[in-house]
């Protein structure tokens, strides 16, 4: 039996709600990215610098508190991070893993575009639509885990017959490794 790759095995037991400055978040889910997409967030955006009030609103939308009504204690975090870059860089670094989108699948190669994306249909909504189509209630595909719903699509579009071949965690170390000695052969 081929080992599970631990990319697919951590987003189906890692994702649990976990305190983020001071709150109870529920697990990353595309909801959640949605909402951040909506509201122009540099954690969901590239090359944007992030700043501490960034984080704030990321903490309060992924709780499902009211977003922009900053407590006292929400202000101590947002002075805390802006006055320690080492406590800022570990809070991004925190969220980043929160989201969990080293543990989405990656692919050998890539594929064409998919109808739905070439049909101008934003990714998100494609996937979403994908869960429904295959029986997974509406909130459920909203809520459930973003690395899961990217795991749930990938298969069911294998499924249906998508040339997909998804690198597993253990392939992508050796060719690592394998790209690492021959630098070092190089080298010498």
């Amino acid at each position: 039996m081929t080992p599970m790759d631990s990319r697919f095995v951590n987003s189906f037991t890692v994702p649990a709600r976990v305190r983020y400055l001071g709150r109870l978040v529920y697990p990353f889910c595309l909801k959640h990215r949605l909402g951040l997409m909506a509201i122009g967030s540099p954690l969901v955006t590239e090359g944007v610098p992030v700043k501490p009030v960034d984080l704030i609103i990321a903490a309060q939308l992924c709780s499902e508190d009211m977003i922009g009504d900053f407590s006292w204690r929400d202000r101590l975090w947002a002075w805390r991070l802006g006055r320690d870059k080492v406590l800022f860089t570990r809070a991004v670094h925190t969220f980043q893993d929160f989201v969990g989108m080293d543990d989405w699948p990656k692919f050998w190669e890539q594929t064409a575009k998919s109808k739905a994306g070439g049909a101008g249909v934003p990714w998100i909504m494609s996937i979403i639509a994908n869960l429904i189509a295959n029986g997974i209630d509406e909130q459920r595909a909203w809520e459930m885990p973003e690395r899961q719903a990217i795991w749930m699509n990938t298969a069911f579009a294998v499924l249906k017959g998508s040339d997909i071949s998804i690198l597993t965690s253990e392939e992508e170390k050796f060719m690592e490794e394998t790209r690492a000695a021959e630098d070092a052969a190089k080298a010498k």
